[in-house]
């Protein structure tokens, strides 16, 4: 991505960011909703009672939002009451993240750099805008349309942070920290996706599957990453598991379950869906190609039916 100029403006820790040939007179990063929770956080101080504290999270930071932050909020429906509980159970997490959210710039000049390599790969790419805000950990990243929004409290964790107020898979998952770049460049693919979605399991999961494959393989130059243990011990069993639940629309075993799995790792769906992205990719002749109907979720039939994958499962047909 090719900047012209940047121009870092600190109003009240409001970092806003100018000059991008991609994104015309539009900024590029949204980051004044940040600013406006940490207002909002020192503001509490002075309220008298928890109608006082609720009107502080309403006034200072949910209708000041940003007509991007707006958004965030409305797809995730965080409200005054589920922030101000958010805030009196993790104070020791949010001390560590106001650190990590004064240091933005430094991520979002690797976010141009990771752009800049989707870009010089996808056909037809469009770089997204990016809107930082702050939510109630129910989600690091979402997309509506051209537009990505990020929940900083979960973007920005990384695993030298004390995770000791989180329990759970919650722990578990910011624990091992969240590479930014990763992400924002997995929520990117959503945004390139076209066609209307299918709610089947398969569907979903090819559409996520194929969010990871792409950003991994571009940004690690053809070297996809390593996989848990668990996945590459219990990749055929899982595969038994979720064929046959291919046409079925309930999600829950597979995907977006990471407050409710027992017993094993939450969204194993991603993993699923990334080895079958992985195998079609593979053998396809033409990786342009391959790369577009990757992106078009009316082929994802033909994607799992071309990958010819099978779990990896030894003597099993597919």
């Amino acid at each position: 991505m090719k900047l012209i100029a940047v121009f870092v403006c600190v109003i009240a820790g409001c970092l806003i960011l100018f000059g991008n040939t991609f994104f015309g007179n539009k900024q590029p990063y949204v980051t004044s909703d940040i600013a406006n929770f940490w207002e909002a956080v020192d503001s509490l101080k002075d309220a008298k009672s928890t109608e006082d504290s609720l009107q502080v999270m309403k006034t200072i930071y949910l209708d000041r939002m940003s007509s991007e932050g707006q958004k965030f909020i409305e797809i995730r429906e965080y409200t005054a009451p589920e922030y101000l509980r958010t805030i009196r159970r993790y104070p020791k997490y949010l001390r560590q993240l106001r650190s990590k959210t004064t240091n933005i710039a430094v991520n979002l000049a690797a976010l141009d750099r990771t752009f800049k390599q989707l870009n010089n790969v996808i056909p037809n790419y469009q770089i997204p805008r990016v809107c930082f805000a702050i939510g109630c950990f129910r989600g690091g990243g979402t997309t509506k349309k051209d537009l990505i929004l990020m929940g900083s409290e979960i973007a920005l964790a990384d695993s030298s942070m004390d995770f000791s107020e989180f329990k759970g898979n919650l722990q578990v998952t910011l624990s091992r920290g969240v590479n930014l770049s990763e992400l924002v460049a997995h929520e990117s693919i959503h945004c390139q996706q076209h066609h209307a979605k299918n709610k089947t399991l398969l569907s979903i999961t090819l559409q996520e599957g194929a969010a990871n494959f792409l950003p991994d393989l571009i940004l690690n130059q053809g070297r996809l990453p390593n996989k848990s243990e668990y996945e590459t011990q219990h990749e055929c069993e899982l595969w038994k598991e979720f064929k046959p639940d291919i046409n079925s629309t309930d999600l829950s075993k597979w995907l977006f379950n990471t407050g409710t799995i027992k017993n094993k790792p939450p969204d194993l769906g991603y993993f699923i869906g990334m080895r079958i992205c992985e195998a079609y990719y593979n053998k396809q002749a033409d990786k342009k190609t391959a790369i577009k109907n990757l992106l078009d979720r009316s082929k994802y039939m033909e994607v799992m039916e071309q990958s010819g994958y099978n779990g990896n499962c030894r003597n099993m047909q597919n």
